[in-house]
């Protein structure tokens, strides 16, 4: 085979490989930390053929199923979600007095796009994505700051987006890529 049709077999490697990890993350057979690192691997400029065909999502024993909509209530007091949990394809979060962090590398997601919006008052809301996922940020802060770490790497194509919209009175928002 010619350099060139090798070069043309890797893509289409590539493709196929891609194509099953959305499929992984959309049935929830991965989360997005687990997306982004065989992602990374099926784009690398290193990666070899056999490798490509291996990249298949593992079976998850009990996979939680993301609901269409899920509903975060706090008053003076925080919230915290981390470790393997399913987010909802929109999430509301209404926090007065108490802050938001969500750790999103091991959530499970059940769609290509999840909406997350927060309502602040005196409150500061913290988002950590994985490297390899879209993220949007939307909304408005009145005395309050912004900040959006996105990654150093291109999320490429077909990766999960994270939309975030925030409305805070005097509180920051913290969005950050690790």
């Amino acid at each position: 085979m010619t350099a060139a049709g090798d070069s043309h077999e890797l893509d289409r490697l590539r493709e196929a490989a891609q194509a099953r990890l959305e499929k992984g993350v959309g049935d929830g057979k991965l989360t997005l930390e687990e997306y982004s690192e065989q992602a990374a691997i099926a784009w690398s400029r290193d990666v070899d053929v056999e490798r490509l065909r291996r990249l298949v999502p593992v079976e998850a024993p009990t996979a939680p199923v993301s609901r269409p909509q899920s509903t975060i209530v706090g008053i003076f007091g925080d919230t915290k979600r981390s470790g393997r949990w399913s987010l909802a394809v929109k999430t509301l979060a209404l926090l007065v007095f108490g802050d938001v962090k969500l750790d999103l590398r091991s959530a499970v997601i059940g769609a290509r796009t999840s909406t997350i919006t927060l309502v602040t008052l005196f409150g500061d809301s913290t988002i950590t994505v994985p490297e390899g996922v879209h993220v949007e940020v939307g909304g408005f802060d009145l005395f309050g700051d912004r900040e959006l770490d996105a990654g150093a790497h291109d999320p490429g194509p077909g990766a999960p987006t994270i939309r975030i919209v925030s409305y805070s009175l005097f509180g920051d928002l913290r969005v950050r890529t690790r």
